[in-house]
């Protein structure tokens, strides 16, 4: 089975559905995460790399700030979307379809690379890391957010049930939201176990890859503001089921691996 391609059709099929882009991200929404994503960054331009940019979420809010932007992503409808947004809010970002595993930019291009719920979807996380550390300056920085969506225990196997059928009776059209699960599951369950962090994106788990990487000084940052944020948008019903946790991690590129 070629894992990547049945990724990227998934993610072609769900390019124009996909919620977790820059299209429905509110204001408010939009400043908190440059106020999270800011002490991590400094005040000057830097040359950015978006892996997995999906439909630009960190791309346009990174551009937005000032920076120099390239974002890539392994599905061309998602590029797609994503440089639409980008020329309707005037701005200039270079979006390219490529592999987060195999990146055609030279060493040290970059001053920081950034992605936003890519681990859990790569076959192989410890190539991606060893690329993302290729392609930067020494002592540049990685920003990877990412969250445990799949994770197997018990409860939150039932909360996600729960929650899944409350949304179906609750919404006007149920189905869309049925159709989606539907497909990512026939897409997702043939090879999920060759996707290493599929089930267990946790900061304890995604730490070693970086070390192995060659990165240094990583942190963890749980994003407290923002989930805080999102739960409040949610029906009161619906919150108690939330299961998903979301973190930062950041860490500095090593001279040691270059």
């Amino acid at each position: 089975m070629n894992v990547k391609k049945h990724i990227e059709e998934y993610w072609d099929w769900r390019s124009t559905s996909y919620a977790n882009g820059a299209t429905n991200l509110g204001d408010e929404e939009r400043e908190l995460w440059k106020q999270s994503l800011s002490p991590y960054i400094g005040n000057e331009p830097l040359r950015v790399l978006d892996v997995g940019t999906g439909r630009g979420f960190l791309a346009l809010l990174l551009a937005e700030m000032g920076h120099d932007v390239t974002a890539v992503d392994i599905s061309q409808a998602m590029i797609n979307e994503a440089t639409k947004e980008s020329k309707s809010r005037n701005l200039n970002i270079r979006f390219f379809k490529n592999d987060a595993e195999d990146l055609p930019f030279d060493n040290d291009s970059f001053d920081l690379v950034v992605s936003k719920y890519l681990l859990w979807t790569l076959p192989n996380p410890d190539k991606a890391l060893e690329e993302w550390n290729r392609v930067l300056i020494t002592n540049g920085k990685i920003l990877a957010i990412d969250g445990n969506w799949f994770d197997p225990s018990f409860t939150k196997k039932v909360k996600r049930n729960l929650n899944r059928l409350i949304q179906k009776v609750m919404f006007k059209d149920p189905t869309s939201g049925v159709i989606r699960q539907g497909k990512f599951k026939k897409h997702y369950s043939a090879f999920n176990d060759s996707l290493p962090l599929y089930s267990n994106v946790r900061p304890e788990s995604v730490q070693p890859f970086f070390e192995k990487a060659g990165f240094s000084n990583i942190s963890i940052n749980p994003l407290s503001e923002i989930r805080d944020y999102n739960l409040k948008q949610l029906n009161p019903i619906i919150r108690p089921l939330q299961t998903d946790v979301a973190f930062l991690v950041s860490a500095i590129s090593s001279s040691e691996e270059k």
